[in-house]
């Protein structure tokens, strides 16, 4: 059976507005309204009208006091935590690349990425040490010119060297490709608190957030996201943890993993602050879509000067 064409036409912003007003949206005039869509697309505001429409009928009215200032809260709040949790994830990242980059070679040595022997997939090792390579090369930094200026290029760089230049991602890909009855593998994961028991956790969280970094770095909606790259939960909780065992595919599971990696990875930044500020803006509805239990303040992990 084929699949039909779509031939949805091009909308003026005159008409993108009218049509939403027609569809039943208040509290915003149309002029206004036509300024918010020259700056927001139609298509992007859509995912934050969704939850305020009759989604089950073709023309997808909104509901009965269905405001504006809803969705506009809902699109600043989205917004303010993008830009804190990328912040957050930009400790998290330098962190786990720094002691991948020095576990691994102090006890391999400096190019030690290169050694096949040392990862459980060949395939994966090719793939991986392709993408290395590839940001490398790409790469404009001062350090990577001054390297092949003074030094033997037929020679790979340092891995600490290297590993400045490429992404979250690819060192969560050569992490989690690397056997595990490496004692350099265990003492990265322990330096995060996890056990070589409970590396498979660990890799799969930091995996999770390079999803979460991603869509933070497009931009793209985040806090009523389902999640498809669902984190491990621990079968031994940390110390600071949460009572409750939070949905997976959920953004507070997500920043439940950020808070305690942020003790770890930047304990000046004062993260749970900065967090409680942002979710101070978030309208109480919107916190069953994100996964939030109603007393998420009073678990241990998110309480400001607990040892």
């Amino acid at each position: 059976m084929s699949k039909k064409v779509y031939s949805k036409p091009p909308l003026s912003l005159k008409e993108q507005a009218q049509l939403l007003l027609v569809r039943g949206l208040r509290g915003i005039s149309t002029e206004e309204l036509i300024q918010r869509l020259g700056n927001i697309s139609y298509y992007r505001l859509k995912g934050y009208t969704y939850p305020y429409q009759k989604n089950d009928d073709k023309d997808t009215p909104f509901l009965p006091n269905s405001k504006w200032n809803y969705i506009w809260n809902d699109y600043v709040f989205d917004s303010k935590l993008r830009n804190l949790i990328i912040d957050a994830l930009g400790h998290i990242e330098v962190s786990f690349r720094t002691q991948l980059a020095l576990e691994m070679s102090i006890a391999y040595g400096s190019r030690w990425y290169t050694d096949s022997k040392l990862a459980f997939s060949k395939e994966l090792f090719d793939k991986n040490l392709e993408e290395l390579y590839g940001h490398w090369n790409r790469s404009r930094e001062i350090f990577k010119e001054h390297y092949e200026t003074e030094y033997d290029n037929t020679l790979p760089p340092p891995a600490w060297m290297l590993f400045e230049t490429t992404t979250f991602g690819t060192v969560s890909k050569i992490y989690s490709n690397i056997k595990k009855d490496i004692p350099a593998k265990t003492k990265i994961a322990n330096y995060f608190g996890f056990t070589k028991a409970s590396g498979k956790v660990f890799i799969s969280w930091m995996q999770h957030l390079n999803l979460v970094r991603n869509i933070c770095a497009h931009h793209s909606r985040l806090f009523s996201r389902s999640f498809i790259v669902r984190p491990m939960i621990p079968t031994s909780k940390p110390v600071k943890w949460v009572n409750s065992i939070p949905a997976q595919d959920r953004i507070y599971l997500s920043i439940c993993i950020i808070t305690y990696f942020m003790d770890i990875c930047a304990p000046d930044f004062d993260f749970r602050k900065h967090l409680k500020e942002v979710m101070a803006i978030c309208r109480i509805t919107q916190l069953p879509s994100m996964g939030f239990p109603a007393d998420w303040e009073e678990q241990i992990l998110f309480m400001e000067n607990v040892s």
